[in-house]
């Protein structure tokens, strides 16, 4: 933990994305990969998996944006690049080592960007405005691992500052992501929460609030925080599902 800490002081970043905790987030995220690559290896794999098939029948040297890139363990960049594909990595921030391991590369380019638009606004006005953006046309966009993420830091902030926030806030940013991929994406998302006690389950939630999400074509768990993570003997595991977006949500 102290390790993590001295990294987040030393970390470049913008002011809005190191107040709203993405920073932080992004190395306690690669601290846990690090103790827990093991429990994770088959939903990154899986991950890896569905990517390469929707992938599949591109012409060589297509564009694919990646929404959610991260620290990049859920995406087979080496792969992808084999066929002569441009990779376009979204986040709102991406780790140096991460930037630093592609720099050189000609066919992969890094956009950190805040794909709620409210980031921003939130952080320096306190108010819930969106900033308008654009993003480069891909032939394939993915979101990865991110969707039901969206809304959690800004309610965290929101909170931390009594900042109000409008009805079906969460849902909303859900589903203005949704509308943002477009017909033709793959989205891959975790679909609920299980926590389990010493192997009995204690509560299940939801994690896609949104409608108009059709049956997933894939469906897994990701063990992502095994007993002595959170507790000594809590567990954490999403229930993870990947979509072919056919048409934009309502």
């Amino acid at each position: 933990m102290i390790f993590e800490a001295i990294r987040h002081i030393l970390t470049p970043a913008r002011r809005e994305v190191r107040a709203l905790g993405y920073v932080r987030e992004a190395i306690a995220i690669e601290a846990r990969y690090g103790r827990h690559h093991t429990a994770w290896a088959s939903h990154l794999a899986r991950c890896r998996l569905n990517i390469l098939a929707a992938a599949k029948s591109l012409p060589p040297a297509s564009t694919i944006m990646i929404i959610g890139s991260g620290a990049l363990h859920d995406v087979p960049v080496e792969a992808l690049l084999s066929e002569g594909h441009k990779l376009l990595l979204v986040d709102i921030f991406h780790l140096p080592k991460v930037r630093r391991r592609y720099r050189k590369h000609d066919r992969v380019h890094f956009i950190e960007q805040d794909v709620t638009g409210l980031v921003k606004n939130l952080y320096q006005r306190k108010i819930i405005a969106k900033t308008a953006f654009t993003l480069p046309k891909a032939d394939l966009v993915i979101s990865l691992n991110i969707l039901s993420q969206l809304p959690i830091n800004l309610i965290k902030y929101a909170a931390r500052h009594n900042i109000a926030l409008p009805d079906n806030f969460a849902r909303d940013i859900m589903s203005g992501h949704l509308a943002l991929l477009g017909p033709g994406a793959l989205l891959i998302s975790d679909l609920e929460r299980r926590y389990e006690k010493d192997g009995v389950p204690l509560e299940t939630e939801a994690a896609l609030p949104v409608p108009g999400l059709s049956t997933p074509v894939d469906q897994w768990d990701w063990h992502i925080a095994p007993g002595g993570e959170l507790d000594r003997k809590i567990s954490l595991t999403h229930q993870v599902g990947c979509w072919h977006i056919q048409s934009p949500s309502p």
